[in-house]
């Protein structure tokens, strides 16, 4: 026999086998850990998906309420609105949350709001786009140092534009140093630039146009009024059609202006979808009002937060969602949260300056006066209710078992102490009084009741 090759021996050669090792983990540990971790998955997956279905029916319910653009808003009194009611009921205080959020979300963000705001801003396009076109005029043959070219001259129109404008500013209330140093600048174009310029009227002139910059048509706006002009162009309605073609000249930012017919109309229509639009909320806020009683009427636990941002709500701009919340903060009225953050936001009498940022539909100035605003709507609300629990508590102190032993301590820190403190402020002092005045009233009314107005060292 011939000798075998080098790979016949090799294959002939015995192959040597690592042992064996076993199974990577114990049977034991497999076994429980899929017994633990299969139903763990199964019942994740089932509580997901009923938090998506809790979540879909309460969204649909306030929607029922809220209404829409297709839709009007449904009363929680109608058939409609009780079944929409019995959803939320079921589960008082997510529907709360819910709500609340609702309240709180931008009005510009509803189709009906945003129409609202739309067809306003569409019927004082003429007389903004004049009030532009003077003042880019004007910086276009102004030199950095605030002379005007000396041929320059500006028509009677745009002299009477600029004399409008210093009125209708003037006519506003707390404007800032920079806004009334505008108007002089405006002021003195009017009356002919005379004498020497100062030197920063260019600038301020161009902070003026960065000011104008926002009063074109952007986000849910030019949205909303590009929907408005498809449905009204071929509207029979001849005033629906100018408006339609007014309106795309609008959005492409041309200069254009609406008929008095069809500015009366606009008017007319944004007024409508507003008022649409504040049927809802107010629907929404009866709602959150409605849980509220829930809640206190089943002793279920609500949170700080949830108390902070409820009580938040009395900025609202319509009365009648403040009407609702003040109900709802006086059925809360014996939670120590509620009483302590009225007494914060009823002597909140300045708010952040960084909080009014600039938007994409207002500059910083005005953002800022909106939340001046809101906080004084909220400042009043705060101290009527801090009065009005005043003088519950004296009637009533056993019922406020829930603000512990110190109860008149607690009182009078934060509501003798909250209405003390803003009793000399111009715009809310008169109604912090008041609210003091009765108060006393009602510790002179009887024996036995507790006098707040003295110190608990007395």
């Amino acid at each position: 026999m011939s000798e075998l090759s080098g790979i016949e021996r090799q294959q002939e050669a015995p192959t040597m086998r690592e042992r064996a090792a076993g199974p990577l983990l114990p049977r034991w540990f497999t076994t429980l850990f899929y017994a633990v971790f299969v139903p763990f998955c199964i019942f994740s997956v089932y509580d997901v998906v009923r938090s998506l279905r809790i979540q879909h029916a309460l969204t649909g319910a306030i929607g029922t309420l809220l209404g829409n653009v297709a839709a009007d808003a449904v009363s929680p009194d109608s058939e409609a609105g009780r079944k929409a009611m019995a959803v939320l009921q079921g589960r008082s205080l997510d529907s709360f949350l819910y709500l609340n959020q609702t309240l709180l979300q931008d009005p510009e963000q509803d189709d009906r709001m945003a129409r609202a705001l739309a067809l306003r801003r569409a019927v004082d396009w003429g007389t903004v786009s004049a009030q532009r076109q003077v003042i880019g005029d004007v910086v276009a043959h102004m030199k950095d140092d605030g002379s005007v070219a000396s041929d320059f001259v500006m028509a009677p129109s745009a002299v009477q534009t600029l004399d409008e404008m210093v009125q209708q500013r003037r006519a506003q209330p707390d404007l800032t140093f920079v806004e009334d140093r505008i108007t002089d600048v405006l002021a003195w174009l009017a009356a002919g630039h005379p004498g020497q310029p100062k030197g920063t009227e260019r600038k301020q002139l161009m902070a003026l146009q960065k000011e104008y910059a926002k009063k074109f048509f952007a986000g849910a706006e030019a949205a909303a009024l590009r929907a408005l002009a498809a449905d009204w162009q071929g509207d029979p309605d001849k005033v629906r059609q100018e408006a339609a073609a007014a309106f795309d000249q609008m959005l492409q930012g041309k200069s254009s202006s609406l008929s008095p017919e069809a500015q009366a109309m606009c008017s007319a229509a944004a007024n409508d979808w507003e008022s649409r639009y504040r049927d809802g909320v107010m629907d929404v806020a009866k709602a959150s009002r409605e849980m509220v009683a829930d809640i206190v009427k089943k002793d279920v636990f609500l949170d700080h937060p949830h108390v902070y941002q409820y009580l938040g709500l009395l900025d609202y701009p319509y009365k009648e969602v403040r009407d609702q919340v003040v109900e709802g903060a006086w059925l809360l009225r014996h939670d120590r949260f509620t009483i302590r953050f009225l007494a914060y936001f009823g002597t909140k009498t300045t708010f952040n300056p960084f909080m009014a940022v600039e938007t994409l539909r207002l500059t910083r100035e005005e953002h800022e006066r909106a939340l001046r605003v809101a906080n004084q709507r909220r400042m009043g609300e705060a101290v009527a209710l801090l009065g009005r629990i005043g003088v519950d508590y004296i009637e009533h102190a056993d019922a406020y078992a829930k603000l512990g032993k110190d109860a008149d301590d607690y009182v009078r820190r934060f509501i003798i102490a909250a209405l003390r403190e803003v009793a000399e402020e111009p715009a809310i002092g008169p109604e912090a009084k008041k609210a003091l005045a009765e108060m006393q009233a009602a510790v002179a009314a009887g024996p036995g009741r507790p006098d707040l107005f003295k110190s608990s060292a007395e």
